[in-house]
């Protein structure tokens, strides 16, 4: 067992109280060396380096779980509602809903983070990289589309778009700017990246701490939207 105290001090103390109501976690070292997590119901890892305890990074994956605290699990939502849905279910993999679903919890927990008064670089071990390149656009665009009349939709390449939409949006490091990158995008397929553009702006405007009552719109309308839009996307198209 590893000693939970060395990973605590006087900023997430009460965070760690808070969350421990909740769910059942433990600490295991990491056999790569670096901090993560893993969490199903109430069981949570957070796995840790075996160097010197660093208490923001592990703040960062205890807060990890504070959507599911607030009984939001908008990741999981997407991919229940998108595994069975063919054809986007070729498009997106495992780690395209991990992504999607770190990229939006990320953007909600950096505010719990950053009000506990750790600093902004040290939230992610790529803070300084840049998450959406020119190059990046070219691979997307170079291959989007197949065929003599390029009426063949490539789902590696749209998963990639879409994957490199969410790693620009949930860009925290506001020296990194991707106005023209995004353009592009836009210029490659205007119509999913509205679609994606919608969602991703209803989430940023999702307030976590409002308490809903039942009748309420919530997270999961969000989803729908989301859903039945990329399904409108996605008819007549032929993607393989």
């Amino acid at each position: 067992m590893i000693d939970a105290s060395l990973y605590i001090d006087d900023a997430n103390k009460n965070l760690w109280k808070m969350l421990n109501q909740s769910f059942n976690i433990s600490i295991e070292y990491c056999s790569e060396n670096c901090y993560g997590n893993y969490h199903k119901n109430k069981d949570c890892i957070i796995y840790v380096p075996k160097n010197l305890p660093d208490s923001a990074s592990f703040t960062h994956e205890l807060l990890h779980l504070y959507l599911p605290y607030k009984s939001l699990y908008i990741g999981s939502a997407i991919q229940l509602m998108l595994q069975n849905e063919y054809p986007l279910n070729i498009i997106f993999n495992e780690r395209l809903y991990d992504h999607i679903s770190n990229s939006l919890e990320h953007v909600k927990m950096l505010p719990v983070y950053l009000n506990l008064g750790y600093p902004i670089e040290k939230f992610l071990s790529d803070y300084s990289d840049v998450k959406l390149t020119n190059s990046d656009v070219d691979y997307i665009s170079n291959g989007y589309k197949k065929g003599i009349f390029c009426t063949k939709y490539n789902k590696t390449h749209i998963n990639y778009f879409i994957g490199k939409f969410f790693a620009g949006k949930a860009d925290i490091n506001t020296n990194n700017h991707y106005d023209q990158q995004m353009s592009a995008l836009y210029n490659i397929d205007h119509e999913l990246f509205s679609i994606l553009d919608k969602f991703w702006n209803g989430w940023i405007d999702y307030d976590i701490e409002k308490e809903r009552q039942t009748w309420e719109n919530n997270y999961h309308d969000l989803v729908d939207v989301l859903v039945d839009g990329l399904i409108d996307w996605s008819k007549n198209k032929k993607i393989v």
